[in-house]
């Protein structure tokens, strides 16, 4: 009898080709006992762009359905903007169905026609994804993003970027069903309608949050207390913040808050111009109050070196002067518009001035580029 490795062996040995699918092919057509391991790295990611890809596919989980439990993340792309290449776009629901180990969607540049016809259990079979990406997708009309993120009610991880729907609003399709909020732990939104989404879907049913990890780019200016509404959601599960806020505020509307985010590690400011609007970094900073912050970062564009004081330094500095925040450490990242005036030297000797106290204490990190 020939000497057999244990699989345990064999599985780590094809581990270290997980990237390497001429050599995964191969290692899958040497014995049965090889071929799972192999199986594994070949089919864990599948990316779908086209109609084309879509049929073969399709075609081969009907020859081979073994190979649906091997599947963890499905990519879905379309190329082509015109409306009748993306018809097969709505198979992707039962496509969902089928691999019943699939636990990310990833769903990117395409149009997405609607959801209306799916049956009420083709839908239930999102409710196994714990990872779900929206990049530049456009819908139809709000039920559909309600539909679908609300049968993804597993949730864990959401990325929400560029995401659009055709007029009238939502408003035309009556009162949306409130369901329970799915258990997030990382929330990325990019998109100019993230208000509606959030009001619509997100917060009605969630008093509290388990994101630890929040992305948010707000293009809203006139919706800052439905951000105030998420911040406070996330409450004390919030670890870390990425906050890139609107260009321009008016006078006397809503300021965003960090007042509830107790437990904050990282903060990161990002999309601030000098000069240009800066005023929402005061009010993030002034309720601040978090024993565990580990590091600030803040972001700015400077158009040009003379306006650099125009930025409320004096606030930073006291701000993390206090002793909450002394072990702290600032990372400020400034990139100088192509300027004459702009001399990177002299912008980082100016900033070292504005900040004696973080400065004096080697908690200073900064970068200029220009």
């Amino acid at each position: 009898m020939s000497p057999q490795l244990p699989q345990e062996l064999v599985d780590q040995a094809i581990d270290h080709l997980w990237n390497d699918r001429a050599s995964l092919s191969a290692c899958s057509l040497v014995c049965n006992v090889w071929l799972p391991s192999a199986r594994t790295h070949l089919f864990r990611d599948q990316r779908l762009t086209g109609a084309k890809d879509c049929a073969r596919f399709e075609a081969l989980l009907e020859s081979s359905p073994e190979i649906a439990r091997y599947i963890r993340k499905l990519t879905i792309s379309e190329p082509m903007s015109v409306a009748y290449a993306q018809n097969w776009i709505n198979r992707v629901p039962s496509l969902v169905a089928s691999l019943q180990r699939l636990t990310t969607l990833e769903l990117v540049g395409l149009h997405y026609i609607s959801l209306q016809n799916s049956s009420p259990e083709t839908l239930s079979a999102l409710s196994r994804l714990t990872t779900l990406v929206f990049a530049d997708v456009y819908f139809d009309s709000f039920m559909d993003v309600h539909t679908l993120l609300s049968a993804a009610c597993n949730a864990k991880d959401l990325c929400f970027y560029r995401v659009s729907w055709m007029g009238p609003s939502y408003f035309s399709y009556g009162s949306l069903p409130v369901k329970p909020h799915p258990p997030l732990l990382r929330l990325v939104i990019d998109s100019w309608a993230s208000s509606v989404m959030l009001q619509e879907w997100l917060l009605p049913s969630a008093e509290h949050l388990d994101v630890s990890t929040l992305m948010v780019r707000w293009r809203e200016r006139d919706s800052i207390d439905v951000l105030n509404a998420l911040l406070k959601a996330c409450d004390t599960s919030l670890h870390n913040l990425y906050i890139e806020l609107p260009t321009t505020m008016e006078e006397l509307q809503e300021l965003p808050s960090l007042y509830h985010n107790t437990n904050l590690r990282s903060l990161e400011i990002d999309g601030l111009v000098i000069p240009g609007c800066v005023g929402w970094t005061q009010p993030l900073l002034a309720h601040l109050c978090t024993p565990r912050l580990e590091r600030l970062s803040i972001s700015l564009l400077v158009l040009n070196s003379s306006s650099l004081s125009t930025f409320d330094w004096t606030i930073l500095d006291s701000v993390l002067s206090q002793p909450l925040f002394l072990e702290a450490t600032l990372h400020l990242n400034i990139n100088l518009a192509v300027h004459s005036s702009n001399d990177p030297t002299a912008v980082k000797e100016a900033v070292a001035g504005y900040l004696p106290d973080v400065y004096g204490r080697g908690k200073l990190s900064l970068s200029c580029i220009g």
